[in-house]
């Protein structure tokens, strides 16, 4: 039933109790229907409110619902794009992955390396002979073990010293017939061929097969150098001077491979062992009677002031 409707109804019924009633009643019988129709419209009005609270409450309950939705779907795009991105780059990873594979398994191994190279013989010779050298207590020794140790280098070796101009022997190996007594070879410096050229130049002098005999580095007259033989004679400088030459060539046959390196090598630390002995000589014979020293033996003398009568045979 509406508003009206009960105000109509109600107002026939105060006409009919009005009729009815008295004064007193009539004014308790209108405050009762004002009071009613007052309670029955707080009652609609408090009805509407509530309709229209629920109306706004849904409606927020859909925009909450629908702003979610929109949220929850942007995260799920934004996740799909993640992990479309992640996939893309694991793919492009494993990609790369495998060319690099096929790369290295088309690329050969690498090389082991090279063992480091040996020493040569001829290197551990020199080595071993410069040991020698160094271990030499008198100038004759030095001289012995040089003529030792180029024998091992050359077919033929001598070792010759150096006194007044002249050359004469000290040592030699491999020559036919033998030279004995060594220092019975006793030359100029012209008949000594290149062996006196060393001396004058002071340079290693190298004689090649086919050089002409009248040169002034000819062979030796000892050497009796046979046809197609190779020959060097290299000076030994004690003290700045030439005191002795290194001599060697093929007449005999096979040599050493760099047998003339070799010998220059030796030759030029027998030198040096040599001017150490003369200094540590010099000396003790500053501290000493020098006519204590001399010794009276025969043969001939070194321009070191050593006799050659002191000298050993060479070793082989």
């Amino acid at each position: 039933m509406g508003l009206e409707d009960t105000a109509q109804q109600r107002g026939e019924q105060l006409l009919q109790r009005l009729r009815e009633l008295n004064e007193p009643e009539i004014r308790a019988f209108v405050s009762e229907l004002l009071t009613s129709a007052a309670t029955e419209r707080a009652s609609v009005l408090d009805e509407n409110r509530r309709a229209a609270a629920d109306e706004q409450a849904r409606a927020v309950q859909d925009e909450s619902a629908r702003v979610r939705a929109a949220v929850e779907e942007a995260w799920a795009a934004k996740l799909r794009e993640s992990s479309a991105a992640a996939d893309e780059q694991k793919t492009k990873k494993l990609r790369d992955a495998q060319k690099l594979a096929a790369a290295a398994a088309a690329v050969p191994p690498p090389e082991p390396p090279a063992p480091p190279p040996l020493i040569d013989d001829g290197v551990s010779r020199v080595r071993d002979g410069i040991r020698r050298l160094d271990r030499v207590a008198r100038l004759t020794e030095a001289l012995d073990v040089l003529g030792a140790l180029a024998a091992k280098e050359a077919s033929r070796a001598a070792v010759l010293t150096v006194q007044h101009g002249r050359v004469r022997g000290w040592s030699f190996a491999a020559f036919e017939p033998a030279l004995h007594p060594p220092y019975d070879v006793d030359l100029t410096l012209g008949d000594a061929g290149l062996v006196g050229h060393a001396v004058v130049t002071g340079e290693t002098q190298v004689l090649k097969s086919g050089t002409d005999p009248s040169s002034a580095g000819h062979a030796p007259a000892f050497a009796a150098l046979p046809s197609g033989a190779d020959a060097v004679a290299v000076p030994i400088f004690v003290g700045g001077q030439v005191m002795a030459v290194l001599y060697g060539d093929t007449g005999a046959g096979e040599s050493a491979a760099a047998w003339r390196e070799s010998l220059e090598i030796l030759a030029s630390h027998a030198g040096h062992c040599m001017e150490a002995l003369m200094a540590v000589r010099a000396a003790q014979l500053a501290d000493q009677d020098v006519g204590a020293l001399i010794v009276e033996e025969r043969g001939p003398v070194l321009p070191f002031g050593e006799l050659a009568g002191a000298q050993s045979d060479p070793e082989s």
